[in-house]
């Protein structure tokens, strides 16, 4: 996906100047570091050096969002000072749109004592457009992690894709095509049923358990019914993080959502504040019901 297409599905309030602004900005962030990353050797030292730059740009990420945040705040407190003018039958400059819920849709209307000559920059304005400014960089490092992630994705599922072949050629990992595939307990913390068939768009996708942990949030998280692409998108990324994704390819998993469940995915869902603080608790607890449902079964 474009760049610039992200942003859109991203942040649909940006007008096309500043959208076209922020593009070629993480385009030439996302340029630098590619040319750098060309000559940094082997795929393993790729991925480390992209799992720093990640690190350090998600360092950034948390400190703009705090900026954005002062910044927004100023300028609300600058706009009731306008509102306190405006009350008291004073000369007042206020936005079109006051009560917008994008900082990006706001314009000054100019209703000044026309007989003042001396046109000084008024301080809401300032207040604005340094609050426009800030959350216009904060998008830039948004956007610019998600790059990273995907070039992540993409050494890795090369990665990937050469072990499988080195398995390939070994005799022992070749199994039947009716053979069942025995499910061993994963780690301490998951314990998956112990035989299933699996299918092959399964294999594909899942590691051991994975498969069975899908299945239990597709019928179980159901609050996000309603908006399949965010539900879809919440679970990869719980799983991803567990480490139960085999090919950590998002082009992948979308098409396996599409072919299953004929949901068309564009994109997955950044991790941000909402599934941090919401969704990751709910999929944890059900991830806990599930492992207990297991050893029931087991028991």
């Amino acid at each position: 996906m474009e760049i610039i297409e992200k942003i859109q599905l991203t942040f649909d309030d940006l007008d096309e100047e500043r959208l076209v602004s922020i593009a070629r900005t993480c385009s030439d962030l996302v340029t630098r570091f590619q040319i750098d990353l060309a000559f940094s050797g082997e795929d393993q030292t790729k991925l480390e050096i992209i799992q720093s730059k990640r690190k350090e740009v998600q360092d950034k990420i948390k400190e703009m969002a705090m900026k954005a945040h002062y910044a927004v705040d100023l300028y609300n407190q600058h706009l009731n000072i306008e509102l306190k003018k405006a009350f008291n039958d004073q000369a007042f400059n206020l936005p079109l749109k006051p009560d917008d819920t994008s900082i990006f849709k706001v314009e000054i209307l100019r209703l000044g004592d026309i007989e003042d000559e001396y046109n000084e920059v008024d301080h809401v304005e300032c207040a604005l457009t340094n609050a426009q400014k800030v959350c216009e960089e904060s998008i830039v490092w948004t956007i610019f992690y998600s790059e990273l992630e995907e070039l992540e994705q993409e050494i890795q599922e090369g990665m990937d894709n050469d072990q499988k072949d080195e398995l390939a050629e070994t005799p022992s990992s070749i199994k039947e095509p009716n053979e069942q595939i025995q499910i061993e307990k994963r780690d301490e913390t998951v314990e998956p049923v112990n035989v299933t068939n699996l299918s092959s768009k399964y294999l594909q996708i899942f590691k051991e358990g994975g498969a069975e942990l899908f299945d239990f949030f597709q019928s179980e998280y159901t609050i996000d019914d309603h908006s399949p692409v965010a539900k879809y998108s919440y679970i990869y990324r719980f799983l991803s993080e567990k480490q139960f994704i085999i090919a950590r390819s998002q082009t992948k998993y979308m098409k396996f959502i599409k072919d299953t469940f004929g949901v068309n995915m564009s994109k997955i869902f950044r991790e941000n504040y909402k599934y941090r603080d919401d969704i990751y608790p709910i999929l944890r607890k059900l991830k806990s019901d599930f492992v207990k449902g297991n050893k029931s079964e087991m028991n």
